[in-house]
């Protein structure tokens, strides 16, 4: 991410960051960044501490790791509302809970400029700078572990710190349930929690989520059956984004031996119960990429969670697609979701049920045909 993208939430984060500390001087922030990407990696378990009240560290955290939430968050959020209805006409409310900078809040007002922010984090260092980066928001001082939500919110976020925060299951899904129960009932609002996509956390995610069957799962599965990747180690199951460090990060963590080419993350998000499914939840013709795409002879290829809970290579003929579509397809990433699309007796499976074939790919974020797109059909009245 840099200023010139067209992501103003990370733009605010590297503007914040070098009014603090210009680039001439950021050699004085390298022991801080430093500390911070140890407490993130190898003593994360000890991390859930007041890590941002040293300056060095605040401005360190905004210009080197706090883009990188932001995208997460970002990517995660514009994921799920592909998949849900519109939100009603109204003041939308959104909840940051562990916020730090602000960055998960500061990507759901970008994609919701209507949202009205509330921050809450028990740094109130973190909660000054959050209150400096999202104007009007609200911060309040809490421990997300005991905070209870005052009023209805559309969406709940809580990135990167629900793992820290609730070791014993039993505590993170009272958790849960505490914090769905503040959603807004007249709107397709969802929970969503952002963790590391590593093999600790993306299977404590699965696990939470098949204690709450009652709950509508918005992500990251387009099915409720048992995660596929995760009986023989095979994978875990989280997204991936192609990310475009901006300089200052690339300084920063140039002497750590660091380079952020991508971003990753394990999510997982709830609705209200008895509120409305995402589109295309348990439908067999519907997937999620878990790996990328990829060319073979003749084809492009990548694997899938189908909607039916199967793990299957899914084949598209490269030659009969136009190359602006296989290069569109080519640009996909690991957690997009998508129809199969094209003539139906080309749409199934075989090799066993291993193989899913289809002649292209609607994605969640293309538009539904229009009735020009329809071949083939015929309509009686």
């Amino acid at each position: 991410m840099t200023p010139s993208d067209p992501h103003p939430g990370a733009a605010a984060l590297e503007a914040w960051g070098l009014a603090r500390c210009p680039l001439r001087d950021l050699a004085r922030l390298e022991p801080a960044a430093a500390r911070l990407s140890a407490a993130f990696t190898d003593a994360r378990p000890g991390a859930f501490a007041a890590y941002l009240d040293d300056p060095d560290a605040l401005t360190a955290y905004a210009l080197a790791f706090a883009p990188q939430t932001y995208a997460r968050a970002r990517a995660a959020i514009e994921g799920i509302l592909a998949r849900l209805p519109p939100f009603p006409e109204r003041p939308l409310r959104v909840l940051d809970l562990g916020c730090g900078l602000g960055s998960a809040a500061l990507a759901a007002r970008d994609l919701l400029p209507r949202a009205e922010c509330v921050c809450v984090d028990w740094s109130q260092a973190a909660l000054r700078a959050a209150a400096e980066l999202i104007p009007g928001a609200e911060t309040h001082r809490g421990d997300l572990r005991d905070y209870v939500p005052k009023g209805r919110f559309d969406l709940i976020l809580v990135s990167f710190a629900f793992n820290e925060a609730f070791p014993e299951p039993e505590a993170a899904l009272a958790a849960i349930r505490r914090w769905v129960a503040a959603l807004a009932e007249d709107a397709p609002a969802f929970l969503l929690l952002l963790e590391p996509a590593d093999r600790a956390a993306a299977p404590r995610l699965h696990a939470l989520r098949r204690r709450l069957p009652d709950l509508p799962l918005y992500a990251p599965c387009p099915h409720g059956g048992p995660c596929p990747m995760l009986p023989d180690r095979d994978g875990i199951c989280h997204d991936v984004r192609r990310f475009r460090p901006g300089r200052p990060m690339t300084l920063l963590l140039r002497r750590l031996r660091r380079t952020v080419s991508d971003v990753k993350y394990a999510l997982l998000a709830f609705g209200r119960p008895g509120g409305p499914q995402a589109d295309g939840f348990g439908d067999p013709e519907f997937l999620r990429m878990v790996g990328p795409m990829d060319k073979a002879k003749g084809i492009l290829t990548c694997r899938a969670c189908m909607g039916d809970g199967a793990l299957l290579r899914v084949e598209l003929p490269a030659a009969a697609l136009p190359t602006p579509r296989r290069h569109a397809l080519l640009d996909r990433q690991r957690g997009d979701c998508a129809w199969l699309d094209g003539p139906t007796d080309i749409r199934r499976r075989v090799s066993g049920g291993t193989v899913q074939r289809t002649a292209d790919l609607r994605f969640a974020d293309e538009p539904p045909p229009t009735l020009d797109d329809l071949d083939g059909f015929s309509f009686s009245i």
